[in-house]
């Protein structure tokens, strides 16, 4: 016989003696007597009140009981973790920004009407026309003999007096 039919027949045989046992042992239990179902009829035995006492529901519906019940709700569940939360954005980025130094030197005006200002910028000579970019966003605005208004992100004004000086910061991109 070969050695897989050798197996089989062991395994048919090792099942056929698991259900035989398992069959004598639901037999042998059918035999012993059945157990009894506890008699509940009033006075035979000493059986728990199926109401609590009148003590008992006041101190269950009291004021203090409820405070605690209520307590205890808000306590963190010993369920939940914090494991599996993503991590807090990162902040914003800083905004870097760099300081300059404006100092208006004057300005001059052709016959044709065209006006330049003279400005110098961290010890460098700019000659600039009203509109132009000084630095960042900083624009010429309004120029005369006595001050030069600069435009700083289109809502704020420098003011820089003649021969005067202003520090002026602007983003760096």
């Amino acid at each position: 016989m070969s050695l897989l039919i050798q197996k089989g027949l062991g395994l048919v045989v090792l099942a056929l003696c698991a259900g035989l046992a398992v069959g004598w042992m639901v037999l042998r239990d059918l035999e012993e007597e059945p157990l009894r179902v506890p008699d509940r009829r009033p006075g035979t035995h000493a059986s728990p009140p199926l109401w609590p006492s009148d003590a008992a529901l006041v101190q269950r519906f009291s004021d203090t009981a409820w405070r605690t019940a209520v307590g205890n709700t808000n306590l963190a569940s010993a369920f939940v973790t914090a494991y599996f939360r993503p991590p807090p954005p990162p902040p914003p980025p800083v905004r870097r920004t760099q300081k300059f130094q404006l100092t208006y030197q004057g300005f001059f005006e052709t016959a044709d009407g065209i006006q330049r200002a003279y400005v110098l910028i961290n010890d460098r000579l700019a000659v600039l026309a009203p509109g132009a970019r000084v630095v960042g966003d900083v624009r010429v605005g309004e120029m005369n003999r006595l001050e030069l208004r600069l435009v700083q992100a289109e809502t704020q004004t420098v003011v820089v007096p003649f021969r005067g000086t202003r520090e002026v910061e602007v983003p760096v991109e």
